[in-house]
């Protein structure tokens, strides 16, 4: 080989690797938490669904009516993309998962049966949206999934009462509390942000039984489906709560919609290897 050509091939490389390098690189496919700012009418919802499966949209934000919000934007996007997509929520409990898998396929006056077995926590705004979703005709074949634990075991949770063996058989295994938890949860409290009536570990229960609930759907449904879902903003923010623990066990990408209303947030990546603990 000359050494012409071979400072030509040399060049070559160098002005590849010049072009690549140039371009901001994309973020990782996998095991990634991504920010995006507080949802609006004109935030670009098709680019947002594309690339991930997990979008949470905060619960306290979501509003029914007008296909002009936010929330009514982000599921057509996620309609119109065409891939296999839920819906989940924290004001339904998992208790009442056999209920909802009878909602697919029923429409009318059957559709409506159905819903009115089902028991719904949160605000009242959140539960007519959620009511709204249900009776939506477009989205009639979509399957729900119920998030928040049992009513008696976030009661005894809540209310710091022993928990019996049955109890604890019912909490999800295999997580790791981050770093400084418990000092982020009362730094929320006093600020108002959170519940303080809601112990630390009610809270952290209740994070990591929804995360299981969402592991849970993506090993069943499979890995190339997506799960849009409504969860209080206190659950899931700075990327902590529910999607750190998701992305202790499964490698997705996931999307948190701020609902700061302050301004764009950059993202934050979180890969599997340092959320602590390997999926089981």
């Amino acid at each position: 080989m000359s050494a012409r050509f071979l400072a030509v091939v040399l060049c070559a490389i160098a002005l590849s690797g010049c072009t690549v390098f140039s371009r901001k690189p994309p973020l990782p496919r996998h095991a990634a938490i991504e920010h995006s700012d507080a949802p609006s009418a004109r935030t670009d919802y098709a680019a947002l669904v594309a690339e991930v499966e997990v979008a949470y949209f905060p619960a306290e934000r979501a509003a029914s009516g007008a296909r002009s919000e936010p929330s009514a934007l982000l599921l057509e996007a996620l309609r119109q993309n065409g891939t296999p997509f839920a819906i989940a929520w924290d004001i339904l409990d998992a208790s009442q998962q056999t209920v909802l898998d009878e909602l697919p396929g029923k429409s009318g006056a059957a559709r409506e049966e159905v819903i009115a077995q089902l028991e719904f926590s949160g605000t009242g705004r959140a539960r007519e949206h959620l009511r709204a979703v249900l009776r939506d005709e477009n989205l009639a074949g979509l399957q729900h999934v119920g998030l928040r634990c049992p009513p008696a075991l976030m009661a005894k949770l809540e209310t710091r009462e022993r928990l019996n063996a049955e109890d604890e058989n019912l909490l999800p295994r295999g997580f790791t509390l981050p770093s400084a938890g418990f000092e982020g949860y009362a730094e929320r409290v006093a600020a108002g942000r959170g519940e303080p009536a809601r112990s630390y570990r009610a809270q952290v229960a209740s994070q990591q039984y929804a995360a299981e609930r969402i592991i849970e759907y993506f090993r069943a449904a499979g890995m190339q489906n997506k799960l849009l879902v409504f969860l209080r903003a206190d659950d899931m923010e700075a990327g902590q709560g529910v999607p750190r623990y998701v992305a202790q066990k499964i490698k997705v990408r996931q999307l948190v919609l701020d609902s700061s209303g302050g301004g764009p947030i950059p993202a934050k990546l979180l890969t599997q290897a340092e959320s602590g603990v390997p999926a089981r």
